[in-house]
């Protein structure tokens, strides 16, 4: 069952994440993920798994000289991602690419200086609840 009391507008100090579509939500490990990890210097980031394409934004808005590929192969996730890019203010730096990244992966042409990805975790006895949910 979906919790209505869900935020569907995450607000920071300089951009906003909606999460409506996205089957997995802006959470407590993305917010922290995109705080902690390190990204001075680096001008190419991948983002695998984007999602809403919250990390991607945090590294846009720490690094201003990053350019940043984000990859999400689920269709709702990757549309979310692009709107949340295009209402920030480093839309120029932030790329959705959409694609499973198994395929998309062996056309790399170039090394990037930070991979992140913040997946989703499932044991083997819980299930997801819902078919994009399982695509994550």
């Amino acid at each position: 069952m979906a919790n209505v009391n869900r935020e569907h507008v995450f607000r920071f100090k300089q951009f906003e994440v909606r999460n409506r579509m996205s089957a997995m939500k802006v959470g407590t490990d993305g917010v922290l993920l995109g705080a902690w990890c390190h990204v001075a210097g680096c001008r190419r980031v991948l983002d695998i798994g984007a999602g809403t394409g919250l990390i991607s934004l945090m590294i846009a808005q720490r690094e201003p000289d990053a350019f940043i590929d984000a990859v999400e192969i689920e269709r709702d996730a990757a549309a979310e991602a692009r709107d949340n890019f295009d209402s920030s203010p480093w839309s120029d730096r932030l790329r959705v690419i959409e694609a499973d990244f198994n395929r998309w992966a062996a056309g790399i042409d170039a090394p990037y200086d930070l991979i992140v990805s913040n997946p989703p975790y499932f044991n083997s006895e819980l299930k997801a609840p819902d078919a994009s949910r399982a695509l994550a």
